[in-house]
Formats: structure tokens, C-alpha cells, sequence
């Protein structure tokens, strides 16, 4: 192996002076990359921009493609991270990463030549805030060792784009990896092809390495026995010499440990942002369990831009602001945690269309998909800077305002979007006009989306024999939620003092509502189409997006009722939860991404829809599916999705390949149930909450919620099951607030 070149002591101390050569050797060093698309345990941190992903073995293995590295937004800064003791990989005995920013990991040794298995335990704890920082520590439980401890690293900078299989027919330079003059520093970089220089910078403390080669950090110990040796390594990224700011905690204070002011820095700043919202708490210990798990992924996923706060959809793939995603989970939060729906309205008002580009599919007033910061969002490669390719986000976003209100009652805000709830309102108009009154789509280049609902894969929108809709499309749920966001937004234009505007929406959406049911209702099947195709015709197969209709109100009663009891016939409920295809339909797969498997917010959303017209008992099945499914995930965290095998074909849900997890919307799906459980209805401007036939599944018996905001009031809630009846009882209130209960 190459020795490290030193750089200049002063070169040191100001990274930015870092003289670096091209390194002109094949990724990876010519060895082949793994393409699979297998289910692999992951181990997940999270930070605002940074995340990293590990594999079962808490390392992160060479020239691997299933998402292992630490990322900085959509960057892979390092693509190697594993640990050898005599240059055998160590054993991982056990792992926690329960907080989703800090993490444990312990280890011991294999039999290697003289030195006998299990005598050397290796603990790594890491910490991810803004920076990360990791601290080995090695105890012998033997006679004296000496022993050789390397660190591989290696940093392939590729754009996440790229290591979900994006074949790229140049790329930028990688730069030969540089030592700093006192051998406790690497820096490892790459010029990407818009000429921006990305660096990973990993400082080493407590040890000096014996050497630094351009992969392998060597250190050569003496380990006494029982007398444990520490080494502390911080790893930081810059992007064009501005690197993310190390919080103020080098060196020890009172004797404690950069990584014990790192954890007591993170934990800080996740109970600061905890306590802005509601405690949730009940007697069933795996429902609190799938609670706290919930609000820590959202917490993790909280994800920044330049123009503000959102929510990344999920780690590792879709580690990025979405308009869709972060719009519903801000949805289902609401009556816990409003702030989030206030940052995700304004970064994605910030980001509204304001041109026409078919490329990005922009256009002015338009809800944007998805926001990239990689190498080939910046280049233009991808169209996501950002990319508008989304046909709900825009009626969403005003759904999402309209109910903001109603929690918070602040019109300041509202008076403050209007413009941007405006923009939209234009937006839709224009699109309807198109797209003969319904909201349509039609992917405008190569590099767009073929479909652009919710359910987004190439192959999720067919008829009923199998062959795949031709565009322009109408899928049903979008009309659904354009058919609410005129009814939410006439009620803020009426309260803001536009009178006419409000008359003008509530006609349209009272229109919508007649052709919709004339167009879309299958009545051979008692039941709504998928969507329409371009030639206008019905994608006739039975699918669970008509589930999100039930909460819009956009059918009668009846046939809200007929959507109901299908959806949770054997042929669309497997056990687990509402597949997202019926197993009658030729394109069913339980193993397809759209058609067939089981979301969790699929669910939660189909649920809200159960509360509205009624169906309690689905609604508390849908709660108890999820809560069954949390019992069977690691740390009770519910996935993006899973298979939709019958539930009486396996023990337990089965995993989809390539979930996400964390996934937000995931995150928010039993908040959205149990708020639709209790049925809290908010009137914040007139200082109202009503409680409307609370009812809540059989196994649980208590549900209390401290600190719910409504308005400018608090207020602390218990909700009691007894004998099959449910009533709910205000246990302290703070402020303008009357709460109306109402059981019949």
C-alpha cells in the first residue's frame, strides 16, 4: 500500500490549503461492485443532513450498492468503514441504535493463530451530531497482547442516484487521500464534474497510528489485562472549504470524553424539540413502544435545505425532502406535533413553482415532488433541483394549510401563504382545464416519472387484464384530495374575506363531486377504478386507493360504505393490513412494490376514512393490524412496506427487499390512527375541540395525551375503554379552550 504524503503543518490546522493529486485508479480499485436488490439488515443513524447506514456487522463493507456508507445529503463520504484485529474481521456480539442518532456496538475476536477466541472485546460507540463522532475502546480479558488493530476506509463520493444503480458515463476526479503532517488526520476528496470539491476530513485521537496508507489506518498496541485502551475518531464533511461547524465540545471538560459531550449534546437537542409536542402514552406497553420509536424517527428525519426545514421520506433511498410524503406526515401529526406541518408548508411554499420547465416539469404554483443536492441534481443529469413531476402534492399542501388552521388558528400564517395557497389554487385550475376536469398527468421527459400519484412505480396504474394505463392519467385519489382542498381552502377564503372566492370553490368541488361519481364509479363492481387513461376509459381493477377517498367526502354514504367493506374482504386485507392490489387482479404480486404489498400509511390514511363515515370496527382492526405488525419489526418500527403474503401463511409480516426504514409517513401512521380513534375535531379560532363517539380497540384500556395545542391552549386528555364503552375525560386545560364531547 502507498504511504500517505504529510501536508504542511499550517496546511493542517486550515484543511482548506489541502494540495491533493488526481487519483487515477478505477473505483473501488477495480473491484467489482455488488448489484443485488436482496433484503439486507440495515443499521440506521440520522442527523439533519448527515446519515449513516450500516450493514448487519455495524461496518460498512468496499464497493457496496445497498446503500452502506455516511452520507452528507445525497453524497456517499465514506463507502468503507470496517474494523480488523490481526486482520481478522471481529464478531458483533450485540447493537443498539434505539435513539437513531447514537449507537452501540460490541465485539469480540475469532480464533486467530496464537490469540484465542473471545478474549478481546471491542465497543464502538458512535455519535451523529453534525458531525460524527466514534470512540473505540478494546479490553483483553487474557494474559498481555500485542495486537494489530486496523481501520479500512475508503470514500467513493457517489451520488445516491448512482448507488441505487445509475450507470454514469463519466464522473468526476477522486483525488489520492492525504495524510496530515502529525498522522492523526486523513483527507480523502473528489471534484465533481461542476467543479465542486467534496472532502471527507477523519481526525484520529487518544492513539497515534503506526501508519496511514491510503485505506488502512494501522495501530500496533499493547493491551494489558484488563485495562481497557481508547482511540476516538471525528469525521467530518466540507463542500467547497465549507465544512458542517463541529459543535463546541473538543477536548475533555471536567474529565468527560468528546464522545460523552457529543451523546449529552444530541440527547439535548432531541428533548428540546420532544417537549414542543404532546406526551402520548397508554397501558399497552408495545403501543407506547411503537409511539416513542414514531416520534424518534421523526425527529431523525427531520431533513434541511436552504430554504427551510422538511421531512427526508426515508433512509437510504429517499433521504430528500418530498412534497407528497411530507405533506401526509405532517397530516397525521397534527394533533401532536403541529410544528412540523408548519415547516414542511413554508419550505415547500419556498420551493412552489414559479416558471414553466418541462424538464423539471415546473410549473408556476405547482407543489414540488422531490429536492436533490448530489452531484447530478447540480449538473442537471436528474431533473430534481427540484423536480414538480407529482400530480397531488399541490391540493395536498392546501389540505395541509386548511387543517393547520383549524389546529392552531393562527390567520397571521395564513395571511402570510395566501399568495403561495393562491398560486396553487391557479395551478389546479389550469391543470383541470387540460385535464377535462380531473387532475392528470403525463410524464414531459425521459427522466421523469411515468406515474405520478402516490403509487409512483412505472407498472402500478393497469387495466383490468393486465396492460399498463397510457397517459394522460387520472388516478382516483387525487381527485379525491383536490375535491377537499377546494372545500379547506373556500373555508379559509371565507375567513380571510373572500366570500366569492369560497362560493366559487364550493361550487367546483360540489361539480367535482357529481362527474366524479358518474366517471369513476364501477357499478358491476360496487366499487372505484384505479383511474382513468387517456382516452378517458376506466382502469377497472380493485385497488385501495379509493380507501383515501373515504375521508375526503367526495362519495355518498353508500358507496363510501361499498368501498369500505371491500377493502377489508379477504381479497384486499391480508391479515397484516389493506394490500395495495386485490388478490383476485391479474397484476397482483405480494412482492410488488405497488401491487400487492402493505404500506402502513396506505393504511393509517384508509383509516381516517373509516372514522368519517363511520366504520369503527375497521378502524380499530387497522389499528391493531399496525400495532402487530410493530410487535414483529426491529426496535417496533414500522417499514415502508412489506409483502402481502396471507397473514396465515407466515408467523410474521414479511419483509419487502428494498424498504425503506425509517420511512416518515411510516412513522406518523399510528399517531394518525389513534386520532382517529379518539375523533379530535379542532376549532382553534373559535377556541373549540370536540370529541366526537371516541372509541378505541378492545386491548386498549388508557390513552392519555399531555400538552395537546390547540390555539394558544393546552390541554391534557385521557381517554378511558371500560366494558366495550370509551369516554374521554380533561384532565388539566390552560388557556382558551372548551371541549365539547359528544357520545351517541
Amino acid at each position: 500500500m502507498r504511504e500517505l504524503e504529510p501536508i504542511p503543518n499550517d496546511a493542517t490546522q486550515q484543511a482548506d490549503k489541502v494540495e491533493y493529486l488526481l487519483d487515477a485508479r478505477p473505483l473501488c480499485q477495480g473491484e467489482p461492485f455488488i448489484l443485488t436488490d436482496a433484503a439486507h439488515p440495515r443499521q440506521i443513524l440520522k442527523h439533519g443532513s448527515h446519515f449513516l447506514v450500516l450493514d448487519q456487522s455495524a461496518y460498512i463493507p468496499m464497493c457496496n450498492t445497498l446503500g452502506y456508507g455516511y452520507y452528507r445529503f445525497d453524497t456517499r463520504h465514506l463507502s468503507q468503514w470496517e474494523l480488523y484485529l490481526n486482520d481478522a474481521a471481529m464478531s458483533l456480539l450485540s447493537s443498539d441504535v434505539e435513539q437513531g442518532y447514537a449507537g452501540s456496538f460490541l465485539y469480540t475476536n475469532p480464533q486467530v493463530d496464537a490469540l484465542p477466541q473471545q478474549k478481546i472485546t471491542a465497543r464502538r460507540s458512535v455519535v451523529l451530531d453534525d458531525v460524527l463522532q466514534e470512540r473505540l475502546s478494546l479490553e483483553n480479558y487474557g494474559p498481555d497482547l500485542d495486537i494489530e488493530l486496523k481501520i479500512k476506509f475508503y470514500s467513493d463520493f457517489a451520488d445516491m442516484f448512482e448507488v441505487r444503480g445509475l450507470n454514469l458515463p463519466r464522473r468526476g476526479e477522486r483525488m489520492l487521500p492525504v495524510a496530515g503532517a502529525d498522522g492523526r488526520k486523513i483527507f480523502l476528496a473528489y471534484r465533481g464534474l461542476d467543479g465542486m470539491l467534496l472532502e471527507t476530513i477523519i481526525e484520529i485521537s487518544g492513539m497515534k497510528p503506526y501508519s496511514i496508507t491510503d485505506g488502512t489506518a494501522v495501530f500496533r498496541l499493547r493491551l494489558p489485562r484488563r485495562e481497557p485502551q481508547s482511540i476516538d475518531f471525528t469525521i467530518c464533511t466540507r463542500w467547497d472549504h465549507r465544512a458542517v461547524k463541529e459543535p463546541s465540545y473538543n477536548g475533555t471538560v471536567n474529565g468527560a470524553t468528546k464522545i460523552s459531550l457529543a451523546q449529552k449534546s444530541a440527547d439535548a437537542k432531541y428533548h428540546d424539540w420532544i417537549s414542543k409536542g404532546a406526551v402520548v402514552e397508554s397501558n399497552d406497553e408495545f403501543l407506547n413502544m411503537a409511539i416513542n420509536r414514531g416520534f424518534r424517527d421523526l425527529y431523525i428525519l427531520r431533513q434541511p435545505t436552504p430554504l427551510g426545514w422538511g421531512l427526508g421520506a426515508g433512509v437510504p433511498w429517499y433521504c430528500a425532502v418530498f412534497g407528497r410524503d411530507s405533506l401526509i406526515t405532517a397530516w397525521q401529526m397534527l394533533s401532536v406535533y403541529p410544528e412540523i406541518a408548519r415547516e414542511v408548508l413554508e419550505v415547500l411554499a419556498a420551493y412552489q413553482g414559479t416558471r414553466e420547465d418541462e424538464y423539471k416539469e415546473e410549473s408556476a404554483g405547482k407543489i414540488m415532488h422531490e429536492i436533490r443536492f448530489g452531484e447530478l441534481s447540480r449538473t442537471g443529469t436528474i431533473p430534481h433541483c427540484p423536480y414538480y413531476g407529482t400530480v397531488d402534492a399541490t391540493p395536498l399542501w392546501l389540505v395541509l394549510l386548511g387543517d393547520y388552521i383549524k389546529w392552531t388558528g393562527d390567520l397571521d400564517f395564513a395571511q402570510n401563504l395566501w399568495p403561495a395557497a393562491k398560486a396553487a389554487l391557479d395551478w389546479m385550475d389550469r391543470a383541470c382545464l387540460e385535464g377535462g376536469g380531473y387532475l392528470c398527468y403525463q410524464r414531459l421527459t425521459d427522466k421523469g416519472l411515468d406515474n405520478q400519484g402516490w403509487k409512483d412505480s412505472g407498472d402500478s396504474i393497469m387495466h383490468a387484464d393486465g396492460r399498463l394505463a397510457s397517459p394522460p392519467i387520472a388516478v382516483c385519489e387525487a381527485q379525491g384530495y383536490l375535491y377537499a382542498a377546494r372545500l379547506r381552502t373556500a373555508e379559509l377564503a371565507e375567513t380571510l374575506g373572500n366570500i366569492s372566492l369560497a362560493e366559487r370553490l364550493r361550487q367546483e368541488a360540489h361539480d367535482l363531486k357529481i362527474n366524479f361519481e358518474k366517471d369513476f364509479w364501477m357499478e358491476n363492481e360496487h366499487f372505484v377504478a384505479l383511474a382513468l387513461d387517456g382516452e378517458r376509459r376506466r382502469t377497472e381493477v380493485i385497488s385501495s386507493n379509493p380507501g383515501h377517498l373515504l375521508w375526503t367526502g367526495i362519495l355518498d354514504n353508500e358507496k363510501a360504505n361499498a368501498v369500505a367493506s371491500r377493502l377489508m374482504s379477504h381479497e384486499m386485507h391480508s391479515g397484516w393490513g389493506i394490500r395495495t392490489l386485490s388478490s383476485n387482479m391479474v397484476s397482483f404480486n405480494p412482492l410488488s412494490y405497488h401491487n400487492g404489498t402493505v404500506w402502513p400509511h396506505d393504511n393509517a390514511v384508509i383509516g381516517m376514512g373509516m372514522r368519517a363515515i363511520g366504520r369503527l370496527e375497521y378502524l380499530k382492526r387497522l389499528l391493531n393490524d399496525l400495532i402487530e405488525v410493530s410487535k414483529n419489526s426491529p426496535d417496533f418500527r414500522l417499514p415502508e412496506v412489506f409483502c402481502g403474503f396471507e397473514r396465515l401463511e407466515s408467523e410474521k409480516p414479511i419483509d419487502y427487499p428494498v424498504s425503506c426504514s425509517p420511512q416518515a409517513w411510516a412513522a406518523g401512521s399510528v399517531f394518525q390512527l389513534l386520532q382517529a380513534c379518539i375523533n379530535l375535531q379542532a376549532d382553534a379560532r373559535n377556541q373549540i375541540l370536540r370529541i366526537i363517539d371516541p372509541a378505541l380497540p378492545d386491548w386498549l384500556n388508557l390513552l392519555i395525551v399531555r400538552n395537546m395545542r390547540v390555539g394558544k391552549a393546552t390541554l391534557d386528555l385521557a381517554v378511558h375503554n371500560q366494558n366495550g364503552s370509551t369516554y374521554c375525560q380533561v384532565l388539566r386545560k390552560s388557556g382558551p379552550i372548551r371541549v365539547i364531547i359528544e357520545c351517541h
